[in-house]
């Protein structure tokens, strides 16, 4: 059985440098978490901790932990997709073939699970303030959750998975932000019936349930099965306190806020620091009523670190499917780096060009996949697109600017961009920094067939 428990005795015994605990009492409110976590950011380190002795929104000590840069590495993706090797390109493919093969979840009683150890429901009980919510950066419109929102679309018997930032309003209200797309699509159904839609705002779960939450899965798709099938095993659902069939629940979260989106009502949420490394601004967003909270004993919340590594590694399923749809476009497609790319909003693809005009097409396919993108850099398959290092090297030595730089106007952006100077109209680059076809200059480097060899390979790992 996978959750986050076994998720974190994983990640200790292969990566162990990966994991580290705080003992220390930390107040998460008073942005002391978060604080913890920029001082390792600016090392360049990115372990996940988790926080074990922190206190709640009314000061008291709690029992329930709270973690952030559970997403940070490719080491922990590893992890959480079952791969034995930290690289981007079998993870990538990892995640998206148990996209592809869904498992039918497995329904269990109540008694057996156990985010149903603690229950607190009724009015008096049902009190966010006894959590340790935090607040991650400085501009933030109050103590922010970074949850996987579940809910059930009735009209299908389809259960919807997402990625959304939620914020602490009161005791038993929190603002919630939608992008248009599969949540925000049932709930206006439901709006337009004056009906509150039932959801499960997921704190806890095995990092794989959360980034099942983040992939461009189809409408179609029942995404709990989906998670299935990222998971690798048939996820444990059982009854919800408030809803009972009407909507079924993950059984090894963590913690669950049961509630209901409101219809016809809405709240001021933010600002929230975003992937994109700024802070977003305050919006108009969606109310949501709690009307229970279960969670296991010592529960733990998953924070990502808004506006930092942890946000953007943990849109790493988007990036595979991307991916895939570029191979099927242009087969000579070698990998991709997106969640790399030294910006949240630039993608670089590697690429064995066998004809010229191909990395043009090539990118601006991408761009037509997600308006995340705006600047697409496409290089041979002898540069690693996750590697600046090499990326910048192709830069400097296969771009003459007036002919391999293509600048695209008024195309839609993405509204976070806040080098926008109107709502959501912008413009986008391509580089092509591939190698013309034909003679060139030669890289430099001993004869590829010694680097690889079975002597070098020795002599290195010996002098690690």
């Amino acid at each position: 059985m996978k959750d986050l428990r076994s998720f974190l005795k994983e990640l200790e015994k292969i990566y162990p440098d990966e994991i580290k605990y705080c003992n220390d009492k930390i107040n998460p409110y008073k942005y002391e978490a978060s604080a913890v976590m920029e001082s390792f950011d600016r090392e360049n380190l990115y372990p996940l901790v988790s926080f074990t002795n922190i206190v709640n929104l009314k000061g008291e000590e709690t029992d329930f932990n709270l973690l952030f840069n559970a997403f940070s590495t490719m080491e922990k993706l590893a992890v959480a997709v079952n791969v034995d090797q930290p690289r981007r390109p079998l993870i990538m493919e990892k995640y998206y073939q148990g996209s592809l093969h869904p498992k039918p979840v497995k329904r269990i009683s109540s008694g057996a699970a156990p985010v149903k150890e603690i229950v607190w429901s009724g009015e008096g009980n049902v009190d966010m303030n006894r959590l340790p919510l935090p607040r991650i950066n400085e501009m933030d419109g109050g103590p922010y959750l970074t949850p996987i929102i579940a809910t059930r679309d009735a009209d299908n018997d389809r259960y919807n998975i997402s990625w959304n930032r939620a914020m602490m309003i009161d005791k038993n209200h929190l603002g919630l932000w939608m992008s248009p797309r599969h949540l925000w699509s049932i709930f206006s159904k439901y709006e337009q019936r004056g009906t509150p839609l039932p959801i499960a705002v997921v704190l806890g779960h095995h990092p794989a349930f959360f980034l099942a939450g983040a992939g461009l899965t189809k409408i179609s798709q029942d995404e709990y099965e989906v998670a299935g099938g990222v998971l690798g095993e048939n996820l444990r659902v059982v009854e919800s306190e408030t809803f009972g069939e009407e909507l079924l629940v993950p059984a090894d979260a963590e913690i669950i806020l049961e509630g209901l989106i409101l219809p016809d009502q809405r709240s001021v949420e933010g600002p929230f620091g975003e992937f994109t490394g700024y802070s977003g601004p305050q919006r108009i967003s969606w109310l949501v009523e709690i009307k229970a909270i279960t969670a296991r004993k010592g529960g733990s919340i998953i924070s990502v670190f808004g506006a930092h590594q942890d946000n953007l590694y943990a849109h790493m399923p988007i990036q595979a499917d991307i991916f895939h749809n570029l191979k099927t476009i242009m087969p000579t497609v070698q990998d991709i780096s997106w969640v790399d790319s030294g910006g949240p909003l630039n993608l670089i693809i590697s690429m064995d060009k066998k004809t010229e005009g191909e990395p043009i097409r090539v990118a601006m396919a991408a761009m037509s996949l997600s308006n995340f993108i705006k600047h697409v850099i496409v290089v041979d398959e002898d540069i690693d697109p996750g590697n600046l290092k090499q990326v910048m090297w192709a830069w400097s030595t296969r771009v003459q600017a007036d002919k391999d730089i293509n600048i695209i106007k008024r195309t839609q952006g993405q509204v976070l961009d806040p080098s926008l100077t109107e709502e959501i109209a912008g413009s986008a680059m391509i580089i092509d920094a591939t190698k013309p076809i034909g003679p060139y200059a030669v890289k430099a480097q001993p004869p590829e067939e010694i680097v690889k060899s079975a002597l070098v390979k020795k002599v290195f790992e010996g002098l690690q």
